[in-house]
């Protein structure tokens, strides 16, 4: 075969795969593959191709003699799953994945794929199994650190990625993996030490930075973590508006009268609503306060105190003087844990959305509680879907709350998805558009019931009282040792004790709701 019709075929596959059309690059490969003297190209993307097609031990074959050929390369196993997980259908590279495992139990570089599969699959013990199989000399105990992490089990893995840097004292990965594990136990001054070293090596590197300032503001060390914390405007899209014209301490000491100030989101749906709060104070200094924001949160911004106008098209900015994103404002007042701007809630629904909702629950008796049980989903950023796996639990496990004596239970997650078994559930979360919707539901409800997501944010930001499901290992924001929220007056925090226990948490909550009647549940009365 010509090399130009060799070349042809190659792309055609190649774009195939991309489309998802695995059998169509199997048909278009297979006559250079199956003469037996196929080159390292073709060799990859039919194996590929194979993987795709229900044929895992033939692919396994394949990709396994690609990743031998090519020592120095990432193993051909994280291109199938790259391409699968694109395409939303991951968990298929499973086959394909155990089989080159059988074939080759100890690659450093498939053991590393694999551990990452697993654990992005929430399968951490699975994991963890798979490691503690390999003989100790051939294991890395960074990777192993990662599994027993993802556990729980927080000071095993510290031991590990300490290992891992007295094994190679240049590698960054390593020092940023022992710097989250010694914040996640407590040890601050260790865990910056670590961070540091981790950033000399890697000056460059925004996400050991970021979670340097993670660590920083988990503490409550807030001054220096928001400064800090500015290392994530160096990540793609995140600072798009002119530099000239940042929002800055020095604007509020000059004086904002007559001037606009734009807010732009950055981050979850729950960032804005967290920290949206500063427009209040900046339209006490004189600004006129505008918003981009998606369109989920557009009609909200029409009750958010001190917002003057909301957008949601980048391409049609109001005029602005200064621009500030969301997450920068706590850095612009130089807050502290004392001077978090917590007076009184400032998101209100709009009477028009309360009305239709006071109509929808009417008849609910007892009790109103929302519930939200999952975060939203960022299926495209793996650290998003580790903590989504983390803070989410199932719904059926809120079953303790549906036995509660004179409570009526509403549903507030979205995306709506099939109806969790809960007796007595009412869901109107299809008939749902936006934010401002969901506002006017809570606004007829006595108690929020949520785990770390938007939802907690804005009933937090409504002034309703809010029962928070917290993870062991828990964000940021809601700090260390602590039930209440500096944020949210209204808000108590519910924390696992132990990494993954939902169980123990829902029976405080349930016991909590117990002790209370609708009267003193609620700081504020139902709209």
């Amino acid at each position: 075969m010509r090399d130009s019709d060799r070349l042809a075929r190659l792309r055609t596959a190649f774009a195939a795969l991309r489309e998802g059309r695995f059998a169509a690059a199997r048909e278009v490969l297979a006559p250079l593959a199956e003469t037996g003297a196929e080159d390292v190209e073709t060799g990859l993307l039919y194996g590929l191709a194979l993987a795709g097609t229900d044929a895992p031990e033939a692919a396994a074959a394949r990709l396994v003699r690609i990743a031998a050929l090519r020592p120095g390369h990432a193993h051909p196993l994280s291109d199938l799953i790259g391409l699968l997980t694109a395409q939303g259908r991951a968990e298929a590279a499973e086959p394909c994945l155990r089989a080159a495992l059988a074939l080759t139990p100890h690659d450093p570089r498939l053991l590393g794929i694999a551990t990452g599969f697993l654990l992005e699959a929430g399968r951490a013990g699975e994991a963890l199994d798979l490691l503690r199989g390999v003989p100790a000399g051939r294991l890395s105990p960074n990777l192993l650190g990662i599994a027993l992490a993802a556990v729980g089990d927080t000071a095993a893995a510290a031991a590990q990625f300490h290992a891992a840097t007295r094994a190679n004292a240049q590698d960054a990965v390593a020092w940023a993996n022992l710097g989250k594990a010694l914040s996640s136990l407590g040890r601050v001054e260790e865990a910056l030490a670590a961070f540091d070293t981790a950033l000399r090596l890697r000056p460059a590197d925004v996400q050991i930075g970021i979670n340097r300032a993670l660590a920083l503001l988990r503490f409550g060390r807030f001054r220096e973590g928001w400064e800090a914390y500015e290392w994530r405007l160096r990540l793609p899209g995140h600072a798009t508006l002119p530099l000239a014209q940042r929002l800055e301490a020095a604007d509020l000491q000059a004086g904002l009268a007559g001037k606009s100030v734009l807010l732009t989101h950055e981050e979850g749906f729950g960032d804005t609503l967290q920290f949206v709060r500063y427009a209040r104070k900046l339209a006490h200094a004189g600004a006129e306060v505008s918003l981009l924001v998606p369109p989920e949160l557009a009609r909200l911004g029409g009750g958010i105190a001190g917002v003057t106008r909301v957008g949601s098209d980048p391409r049609a900015l109001p005029r602005f003087d200064r621009h500030c994103p969301m997450l920068s404002l706590p850095r612009v007042f130089a807050t502290t844990i004392e001077t978090i701007p917590a007076e009184g809630h400032y998101i209100t629904a709009a009477a028009p959305d309360l009305a239709r909702w006071g109509a929808h629950l009417a008849a609910l008796p007892g009790l109103r509680i929302g519930l939200a049980w999952a975060g939203g989903s960022r299926p495209t950023v793996p650290a998003a879907r580790l903590i989504d796996r983390m803070r989410s639990i199932p719904p059926a496990m809120l079953a303790p709350l549906a036995g509660l004596a004179d409570v009526s239970l509403v549903s507030l997650q979205l995306p709506a998805t099939a109806q969790p078994d809960l007796p007595g559930l009412c869901d109107p979360m299809p008939q749902v558009r936006d934010f401002a919707d969901t506002a006017a539901i809570i606004a007829h409800l006595d108690l929020v019931v949520s785990v770390d997501t938007a939802v907690a944010h804005l009933a937090g930001a409504m002034g309703k009282k809010v029962f928070l499901l917290d993870r062991f290992d828990p964000c940021w924001r809601w700090l260390r040792g602590r039930e209440d929220s500096p944020w949210y007056p209204t808000l108590r925090i519910f924390r696992q004790a132990r990494p993954q226990d939902w169980a123990d948490v829902i029976a405080r909550i349930a016991t909590a709701i117990r002790g209370f009647s609708r009267q003193n549940l609620a700081e504020t009365p139902r709209a």
